[in-house]
């Protein structure tokens, strides 16, 4: 499939943004649960499905994961992409079929907290620890309040920034 260049530069721009994002953020003490943070890096996934396409976003999600392992380590790669790609899909068919009656930030949060879960499953499996699941309420809480950062985030970038969308 061939990009239009104004497309492809905002995909690498967003790709470069979110990895600042997750750098950055792993410069600041977590939220109020051991390794929970805010996600920021996921504003630009955000913003790319709502702009462009699944695929696209997918691209975008594969280039951060990739990045996140090279700056947070190998097993991050495991926990974000599952969780990235299973948050993806769901951000993706709220998009695409409530977006009339969701917001954007209403859809970033249900994406959190999926995100999160999935990477507790997933943490669950690989270690073989049901017990993990008792945190999975504290991590519904604080993908509620990600999502709420990261829907705001998006939602104002989308409201203030000056996207072309039919040239793009």
């Amino acid at each position: 499939m061939k990009y239009p260049p104004k497309r492809l530069a905002y995909i690498g721009v967003f790709a470069a943004l979110s990895a600042i994002a997750f750098i950055v953020e792993n410069l600041l003490p977590p939220l109020f649960i051991p390794g929970a943070r805010i996600g920021l890096g996921n504003v630009f996934i955000i913003l790319c499905l709502v702009l462009y396409s699944l695929p696209e976003a997918a691209l975008l999600l594969a280039a951060k994961c990739l990045l996140s392992a090279i700056f947070g380590g190998a097993i991050s790669l495991l926990y974000s992409a599952s969780a990235g790609a299973v948050s993806l899909v769901v951000t993706y068919l709220l998009i695409r079929f409530l977006h009339e009656k969701l917001s954007v930030t209403a859809i970033a949060m249900v994406s959190a907290v999926t995100h999160n879960l999935v990477q507790l499953g997933v943490f669950a499996l690989a270690t073989g620890t049901k017990e993990v699941f008792f945190y999975a309420p504290h991590l519904a809480i604080a993908g509620v309040i990600a999502g709420a950062v990261t829907g705001l985030a998006a939602f104002m970038i989308l409201k203030y920034f000056p996207f072309d969308r039919k040239t793009q």
